[in-house]
C-alpha cells in the first residue's frame, strides 16, 4: 500500500518527547550473536560503560556452537539472555525487539564496539529534534592494521531529515549505530527475515517512509572488520539487495523507483566489494 502525505503527518504526529519510565528502561540494547566468543566481551563491556545508564541488554544467541555461553557467565546479572535455534541475525533481532521494555531501541553487533557517549549524545538528539524517529551516527569499520574508512568525511554533510531518496542510492548508515523509537518499529514492522545481508537496508527504507532521521555527526562505533563477519556467499547477498529493491519498489509504487539503474549501480557495487575482502581484512 503506498503512503500519503497524510500518513506521514500522523506518523510523525505519534512520535512523544523522551520520558523516563520508573519501572522500564528507557533505552533496550538489542545484541544478536553467533560464534562470536571471542568479541562480545568488548561489545558488552562497551555498553556497560556507557554515560548513560538506564538500559537492558538483550542478547539473542542464534545457535551459537562455541564457547559463548560461557564467555556471557560473567555478563549474565547485567544482560537478558536468550539461545534460540540458528535462523539469522533478523530473526534474532526480531525477537529481541519483541521482548524489549524500552521506549527506544539501540542496535549492537557482538564483535562492534561503542564510545562512552553514544547513548547519551543520541538521546539528547531525540530530546532537542521530537520529530526524528531514527538516529544514526558516525563509525568507522577497522582491521588489524587500523582504520578503514568512516562515514563521517571532510566536506561531506550527512543526509537528515526524510532522506528516502538519500537511503535509496547510498549506504551510509551502520547498523550498530542505529537508535530507533520503537513506536516506530511498531508503526512500519520489524526485519524482513528472508533476506540475507539486506535487511538493515530494507528497514531503513520503511522506516525513512514515513519519519525523519537524525545525525550524530561524531565516531561513536568502531566496527571490527575480521574473516567471520565478511559473507562468504556475496552472490546470494547481491540476489537479495536487488530482491529488496523489488519489494521496496512494490510496496511504494508512488516512489517510482528507478529499479533498472539501481540495480547497475548494486551489480558494481558488489563487484567492489568483492575485490576489497582481503585487503580490509588483512
Amino acid at each position: 500500500m503506498s503512503e500519503t502525505h497524510t500518513d506521514k503527518q500522523t506518523a510523525a504526529s505519534t512520535l512523544r518527547p523522551v520520558a523516563a519510565s520508573p519501572s522500564k528502561p528507557l533505552v533496550s540494547v538489542i545484541m544478536p550473536t553467533y560464534n562470536n566468543a571471542l568479541y562480545i566481551g568488548a561489545a558488552l563491556d562497551s555498553v556497560l560503560q556507557q554515560t548513560f545508564q538506564d538500559f537492558e541488554i538483550i542478547v539473542i544467541d542464534d545457535g551459537s556452537t562455541d564457547n559463548t555461553a560461557e564467555v556471557l557467565q560473567p555478563y549474565r546479572d547485567a544482560i537478558r539472555y536468550l539461545k534460540k535455534a540458528n535462523g539469522g541475525p533478523s530473526s534474532a533481532r526480531n525477537l529481541g525487539i519483541a521482548l524489549a521494555q524500552g521506549e527506544f531501541i539501540a542496535f549492537h553487533d557482538s564483535d562492534d564496539t561503542w564510545v562512552a557517549d553514544k547513548l547519551a549524545l543520541q538521546l539528547d538528539h531525540f530530546a532537542q529534534n521530537p520529530e526524528v524517529g531514527v538516529v544514526f551516527t558516525g563509525s568507522h569499520r577497522y582491521n588489524a592494521k587500523g582504520i578503514v574508512d568512516s562515514n563521517i568525511r571532510k566536506g561531506h554533510t550527512m543526509p537528515t531529515g526524510m532522506i528516502f531518496d538519500k537511503i535509496l542510492t547510498d549506504h551510509f548508515i551502520a547498523m550498530p549505530s542505529v537508535m530507533v523509537r520503537k513506536s516506530c518499529l511498531d508503526h512500519i514492522g520489524l526485519f524482513e527475515e528472508g533476506l540475507i545481508g539486506n535487511e538493515d537496508f530494507n528497514l531503513y527504507l520503511r522506516l525513512a517512509r514515513h519519519y525523519a532521521f537524525g545525525f550524530v555527526n561524531k565516531v561513536l562505533v568502531h566496527i571490527r572488520l575480521h574473516e567471520h563477519n565478511l559473507s562468504d556467499n556475496l552472490a546470494q547477498m547481491c540476489e537479495d539487495e536487488i530482491k529488496n529493491l523489488d519489494k521496496i519498489a512494490a510496496l511504494f509504487p508512488d516512489a517510482r523507483i528507478p529499479k533498472r539503474q539501481l540495480s547497475g549501480r548494486i551489480y558494481a557495487r558488489f563487484g567492489r566489494y568483492y575485490f576489497a575482502l582481503k585487503a580490509y581484512v588483512y
